[in-house]
C-alpha cells in the first residue's frame, strides 16, 4: 500500500464483486494509488494525516489561510527572515563559476574550472547537525570553498547563536511538486552566498481545525508592523509553519468516491473501452453503459461524494 492510498486492497474489492481471488492484486493496487492521487488533485488537498513545513506571504488579512486542513496541531510558527550562513568560493583564478544550493540531504556546491563542472553533495544535514558545522565541513573542502555562520549580537547561547541551530532548517520543502531544492542556486564566486531561517517564533497566534491561523496577543510580539491590528503584515514568504494536517482516518464517503473510481477504471481495463455492446448468435447480448465525464472531473458519482471535501478558490477584487 502505497503513501498516498486513500483505501486498501480490502476495500476495493468490495465494490469489485467479481473479484474473489488475488488473480487481480497487481492490477488493482496500481488503480488505488492512481485513483488515490487523482482525487486529491481533484479535491485539490491532501486527506491523510501527515506534518507539513511551508512559507506563507502575510496579506495584512486578519487570518492566515493554510494550504492543508483540519489542521491537527501546530509545531511552531516564525517570522523574520534573516541570513544564518555565509558560503563564498574565493579561488576566483581556478574557478570561473561557483554556486551553492539547499537541497533535502544538504548542500550542491557546484564549481566549473577551466570548463569542466564539479559538483560536491558530501556536505549533509546528517553528517553536519548544526549549522556551525556545516561552515566547518564546507571550509574543509578545499578548492577555494569557505564559509562561516552570521547572527546578531548576542553571546552563546543567545538569541543570535545561529551556529547550533539545527542545520536541516535550511531546507523547506517546496509546496507544490516533488523538488528537492529550496534554496539556489546562488553564485558564490568571489561573493557570499547567504542561505537565511526565519529566526524569531511567533507567539501571538491561535489556529483554527478548519484551516487557518489567527493573530491574537498583540504584545507578545514587538516586531512586527502594527501588532495592534492583529493582523499578518503583508510580504513574500515572510511566515514560516510547521504543522500536523489530514484526517487520522479518511471520511467514508471519500473512501467510497475512491472504491467506486477504482471499480470503474478497473472495468474498462477488462474489455475493449470502445465498445458499446456485443451480441452473439444463439447466447446473450450484453450493453454497457457509457460513464461521461465533463471537463476532465471524475465520474459523475464521485463528484457527488467529493464535493463536501474539494478546496474552492475564491477570488475577491479588493486591489
Amino acid at each position: 500500500m502505497a503513501a498516498k492510498d486513500l483505501i486498501t486492497l480490502a476495500r476495493a474489492k468490495q465494490n469489485i464483486q467479481s473479484v474473489t481471488d488475488a488473480s487481480q492484486d497487481a492490477l488493482l493496487t496500481t488503480l488505488i494509488t492512481s485513483v488515490s492521487d487523482g482525487v486529491e488533485k481533484y479535491c485539490r488537498r491532501d486527506f491523510t494525516s501527515k506534518g507539513y513545513d511551508e512559507l506563507y506571504s502575510g496579506t495584512g488579512d486578519h487570518r492566515l489561510m493554510l494550504r492543508q486542513y483540519p489542521v491537527q496541531s501546530v509545531q511552531s510558527v516564525r517570522y523574520r527572515l534573516v541570513t544564518v550562513l555565509k558560503i563564498t568560493n574565493t579561488n576566483q583564478a581556478l574557478n570561473q563559476q561557483a554556486r551553492v544550493a539547499v537541497t533535502s540531504t544538504g548542500l550542491t556546491l557546484t564549481r566549473t574550472a577551466s570548463g569542466v563542472p564539479s559538483t560536491d553533495t558530501s556536505v549533509t544535514w546528517a553528517g553536519n547537525p548544526t549549522i556551525q558545522s556545516v561552515a566547518a565541513a564546507v571550509s574543509a573542502l578545499g578548492n577555494g570553498w569557505s564559509a562561516q555562520t552570521v547572527g546578531d549580537p548576542g553571546g552563546t547561547g543567545g538569541p543570535g547563536d545561529y551556529g547550533l541551530w539545527p542545520s536541516a532548517d535550511l531546507y523547506v520543502k517546496p509546496s507544490y511538486g516533488d523538488g528537492t531544492t529550496s534554496q539556489g542556486a546562488l553564485n558564490a564566486r568571489g561573493v557570499f552566498a547567504e542561505l537565511r531561517l526565519h529566526t524569531y517564533e511567533l507567539s501571538g497566534w491561535q489556529f483554527d481545525a478548519r484551516g487557518w491561523l489567527l493573530r491574537a496577543v498583540p504584545y507578545s510580539d514587538p516586531e512586527l508592523m502594527h501588532p495592534e491590528d492583529l493582523t499578518w503584515p503583508v510580504g513574500l514568504n515572510n511566515f514560516r509553519v510547521q504543522y500536523t494536517a489530514g484526517y487520522s482516518t479518511v471520511p467514508e464517503s471519500v473512501q467510497e468516491a475512491c472504491a467506486e473510481w477504482v471499480a470503474i477504471a478497473y472495468y474498462g481495463t477488462i474489455r475493449d473501452p470502445g465498445l458499446a455492446s456485443q451480441e452473439v448468435p444463439g447466447s446473450i447480448a450484453q450493453r454497457w453503459a457509457n460513464v461521461k465525464t465533463q471537463d476532465l472531473k471524475p465520474p459523475p458519482s464521485v463528484t457527488q461524494l467529493l464535493a463536501p471535501y474539494r478546496w474552492y478558490v475564491v477570488g475577491t477584487n479588493q486591489g
